[in-house]
């Protein structure tokens, strides 16, 4: 695959998992407590089946999403690219906990005991702190991308400077919510997104229709100098 076929699908991937996350979010819906959440999935498991199958989709589609930022940005850095490539494949397995998680909601939803319930609780809490550990690999990840594309240009500065800056920003407060023992897609800690969503629906839209600038790798003003001065030493 040439390197603006994989922009372009990076782009649609870029598109994709956010449109998949947030439809996936909004269909598994959430009780005001576990044994009122296991009685609506008991009465209509048809939400929560259908966030199973988006959660798959946004799996995969991150997974291809990082093949594809990787495609595109290895010649800057093959180090660092393949160090991205591996912190977003690890935020793309974590999805199986959540599927797992709602799985098991599903076989809890079809029983009335006590112990169901506690387990169920337990079932929220560990896919709700898979999503901040999921998220502290994606910022990471994210922000070693978006350092590349900028050395690339292979969208505007500006552009990649604000996925840096968003990356960021999440690489530091995704850990301290989770110390302070906080879902980062919750509350007022979603606010800290809109920085990354911002970036990722535009440069998203962008490489999906503009394509690549240019992937030739940025060499230092101080190479070219060096390689004279051997000339003339020679």
């Amino acid at each position: 695959m040439s390197e603006r076929s994989a922009a372009r699908l990076a782009g649609a991937l870029f598109l994709l998992v956010i449109a998949v996350v947030l439809a996936s979010s909004a269909a598994a819906g959430s009780g005001a407590g576990i044994a009122e959440r296991l009685d609506d999935i008991a009465t209509d498991p048809s939400g929560l089946r259908l966030s199973i199958v988006l959660l798959a989709v946004a799996g995969t589609a991150t997974l291809g999403l990082a093949a594809m930022l990787h495609a595109i940005t290895r010649r800057q850095d093959p180090s660092l690219a393949a160090f991205a490539l591996a912190c977003r494949a690890v935020e793309s397995g974590l999805y199986a906990v959540q599927i797992l998680g709602a799985m098991l909601l599903l076989s809890l939803s079809r029983q009335r005991t006590d112990s169901a319930r506690d387990l169920g609780a337990a079932t929220v809490d560990i896919a709700a702190w898979s999503t901040n550990v999921g998220a502290c690999f994606f910022a990471v990840g994210s922000a070693v991308f978006a350092y590349l594309l900028l050395r690339s240009r292979a969208i505007p500065r500006p552009l990649a400077s604000l996925g840096l800056l968003a990356s960021l920003l999440l690489a530091v407060s995704v850990p301290v919510q989770s110390a302070a023992g906080a879902v980062t897609a919750e509350g007022a800690g979603i606010l800290l997104w809109l920085p990354m969503l911002a970036f990722e629906v535009i440069a998203g839209g962008w490489l999906l229709i503009k394509g690549l600038r240019s992937t030739n790798p940025v060499r230092s003003p101080f190479v070219g100098a060096q390689e004279s001065d051997e000339v003339r030493t020679a």
